[in-house]
């Protein structure tokens, strides 16, 4: 098997386990900084018995100091677009949010045609103008019915600098991804990216701890399942096949995430949400279905 076919066979896990990020974070409950914070606390725990395994032990211990503060540095991007996109769900309902962070590959594109020269086809603009038009209705569309939202506006604007942020660390994490083995790559992500929260915490004063039993059960299953294992195959999946297309394969997440804030939240996307929806999934998949270029070779 190939990579590229590995690549493209781990996004469907990956689609399923990022789909439940919302749900896990409103069933939390916690603070947007503590919940980012803890979210990748648990992720790195995780990976602790990983990177404690002679080979991986051996392979975090190659990486070039040099490379590891490039890696935090994009870490501090996603970071960030964690504690937007927490924030947003405060503001507006799952279904806008998740819709309007899905929106990644629009940003990418459009970075990556600036950035790292990865080429954006006709098609693939014509796409974009179509998913930009189904974020306006998105974003200025009013809220379904079965939750009370203080301020829309601002939480569809949080979500989009979420995917803003995103698409900047896809395109730093393809780059990075390709001389930087997965495991020691996710490791550093997660240690970093949570001293960096860490930093803003101490600033911030926001409480760490004395949560309940119900919202630690939601940050475990955040930091588990959507975190490590969702975005540890996107990662890998993000070295052999083009950074938008990967971040376009998630359009899976805010169609999970819907279903299933309408079956625990009772919370009901507008029409205006579903149709701007509708039109952001249509447009990024004619950007999917295109003729993969040749992928990245993963060396053993």
């Amino acid at each position: 098997m190939t990579f590229l076919t590995r690549a493209r066979l781990s996004l469907l896990p990956a689609v399923l386990a990022v789909s439940s990020s919302a749900i896990f974070i409103r069933f939390a409950a916690a603070p947007p900084v503590g919940a980012a914070f803890w979210r990748g606390a648990i992720a790195g725990l995780a990976f602790l018995p990983l990177v404690l395994w002679p080979t991986f032990r051996r392979e975090l211990l190659a990486v070039p100091l040099r490379q590891v503060g490039l890696i935090a540095a994009a870490t501090t991007v996603i970071a960030t677009h964690q504690i937007c996109f927490i924030s947003s769900l405060s503001y507006t309902s799952v279904a806008a949010s998740t819709f309007l962070t899905s929106t990644q590959p629009i940003f990418t594109a459009i970075l990556g045609g600036m950035l790292i020269r990865e080429k954006v086809s006709p098609r693939a603009w014509l796409a974009i103008a179509g998913a930009v038009f189904g974020m306006a209705v998105i974003t200025f569309s009013k809220p379904g019915s079965g939750g009370a939202f203080p301020n829309v506006l601002l939480g569809n604007g949080l979500a989009l600098l979420a995917a803003l942020l995103a698409s900047l660390y896809t395109l730093a994490a393809r780059r990075l991804r390709q001389t930087t083995p997965l495991v020691p790559f996710m490791f550093i992500v997660h240690c970093a990216g949570t001293l960096f929260l860490a930093i803003i915490i101490v600033i911030t004063g926001v409480e760490l701890t004395g949560y309940s039993s119900h919202t630690w059960l939601g940050l475990v299953l955040l930091g588990l399942i959507p975190t490590f294992i969702g975005h540890t195959l996107l990662t890998y999946a993000v070295r052999h096949l083009r950074a938008f297309v990967v971040n376009a394969s998630i359009l899976g997440e805010p169609v999970g995430a819907t279903l299933m804030a309408a079956i625990f939240f009772r919370e009901a996307a507008s029409w205006q949400t579903l149709f701007g929806g509708a039109i952001i999934i249509v447009c990024i998949m004619l950007v999917i279905l295109e003729r993969e270029v040749p992928p990245a070779v993963e060396k053993a």
